[in-house]
């Protein structure tokens, strides 16, 4: 009888926005000096917690890709849709909140461009896969600020030249979000 009760499960939205600096693995056929893309993201996101885990899911506009400074034709910028699932563990302390989270993420390409110009047709797959890894802070209790960063580690195969290789390209990304929850 003295044992505590569980705390309810509680659930907000947040809002959040920030950089983006896009980057694609194993970029050797692709001609050019080949530097990452900074870009931008901006989405949604809604959770549910209870006690030190939570569950959450969101949905952002995010840039990806390379850029080269000598070969327009060689760049590569994705736009992406992405929904992300995970979990998320926090620690909740006076007055902020650490946290870490990992999981899957569900990609939807939105655009492709090659300089000036839609990606040559290489069979390029419209949706793609990948994990998530990040760790932020929350300040204020039960919403308020969050400052955070993310790796997303690209699964798949984009088909990003024209070339037949058995060599694959996969996004890679690092995100630095800032958010405010509800």
């Amino acid at each position: 009888l003295a044992m505590p009760a569980p705390a309810p499960a509680q659930s907000g939205i947040e809002v959040k926005g920030g950089f983006s600096y896009g980057n694609v693995s194993n970029r050797g056929l692709l001609p050019g000096a080949l530097r990452e893309r900074t870009g931008f993201a901006v989405g949604v996101g809604v959770g549910v917690s209870r006690n030190l885990l939570a569950f959450g899911a969101e949905a952002l506009y995010a840039q990806r890709g390379v850029e080269s400074s000598s070969e327009p034709d060689s760049s590569r910028k994705l736009d992406y849709v992405d929904v992300p699932l995970y979990v998320r563990a926090a620690l909740p302390l006076a007055s902020v909140t650490p946290f870490a989270y990992a999981g899957p993420q569900l990609s939807f390409e939105v655009r492709c461009r090659s300089g000036d110009a839609a990606c040559p047709d290489t069979d390029r797959p419209m949706t793609s896969y990948a994990a998530v890894i990040g760790g932020g802070v929350r300040l204020g209790k039960p919403g308020g600020f969050s400052l955070e960063g993310r790796y997303v580690y690209g699964l798949t195969d984009l088909k990003l030249s024209t070339v037949t290789s058995a060599d694959s390209y996969q996004t890679r990304s690092f995100l630095i979000l800032g958010g405010f929850a509800f």
